[in-house]
């Protein structure tokens, strides 16, 4: 009985965990590999996002990603200039551009 009751507290607990981890998470798809990006707050918004590879990224359009606040914030184009889908400068383009549409 007691042993039946820490079991359940101990599963409540981890699903009650992972449940959170993914509020407070943003997991993308980056070409063939999932990157893990914290959220500024709590929500199920954005919380799974693919880029793809680069021309799906190229397709999307660069600043059509960094428009989105949450994935911004997080970093999504730091990790798309890391894994080689943009560089440097198309980052700061498109940042450039979306600042000033904003």
């Amino acid at each position: 009985m007691f042993n039946k009751r820490i079991k359940n507290l101990l599963v409540a607990g981890i699903v009650g965990y992972g449940f959170y981890f993914m509020l407070t998470h943003h997991f993308i798809y980056v070409d063939s590999s999932i990157a893990i990006l914290p959220k500024s707050e709590p929500t199920l918004t954005n919380t799974l996002f693919s880029t793809g590879d680069r021309k799906e990224v190229l397709y999307k359009g660069i600043d059509s990603i960094i428009a989105n606040e949450d994935l911004r914030d997080a970093g999504i184009g730091e990790l798309m200039v890391e894994k080689e889908l943009i560089s440097e400068e198309e980052l700061q383009a498109a940042e450039l551009k979306v600042d000033a549409e904003g």
